[in-house]
């Protein structure tokens, strides 16, 4: 085989492919009087509910618009209204269309105000044999 014919046989979906990346989809969620009158537990089970419907719409959505080649993981539901996804950067821009989607963040652009811990700052930890055999 020559390796023009190698070249010409990579398809553009298979180097999209080569490339995924990992992002945070926050979904919509119920309004606050649809939750106010709601239990602890029975907000939970709600909401739970609500994000795994939503996840149901949006592997639907997904599928209709050709792009289950390139969506390689959705995680599952939990009460919070995000979603885990890993795919193509062409599936990941697809995804605002989604329905019920809000916002969509590289897994690498979210931050949190948590200290980071230096190497040199980061604590040693002795076994409790060892310990006694110092002193």
């Amino acid at each position: 085989m020559s390796k023009k014919h190698d070249q010409t046989s990579t398809s553009p979906s298979n180097n999209r492919l080569q490339s995924l990346i990992r992002s945070v989809v926050t979904l919509k969620r119920p309004s606050a009087e649809e939750l106010a009158h709601c239990t602890r537990a029975e907000k939970y089970r709600r909401l739970r509910e609500h994000n795994g419907q939503a996840r149901t719409r949006l592997l639907h959505w997904i599928d209709e618009h050709g792009l289950s080649n390139e969506v390689i993981r959705v995680s599952e539901p939990t009460a919070f209204n995000t979603l885990f996804v890993e795919g193509t950067r062409h599936a990941i821009n697809e995804l605002v269309h989604a329905p019920d989607v809000l916002h969509i963040a590289e897994d690498g652009d979210i931050t949190t105000d948590l200290p980071r811990i230096e190497k040199s700052d980061a604590p040693t930890y002795q076994s409790a044999d060892q310990s006694r055999e110092e002193e």
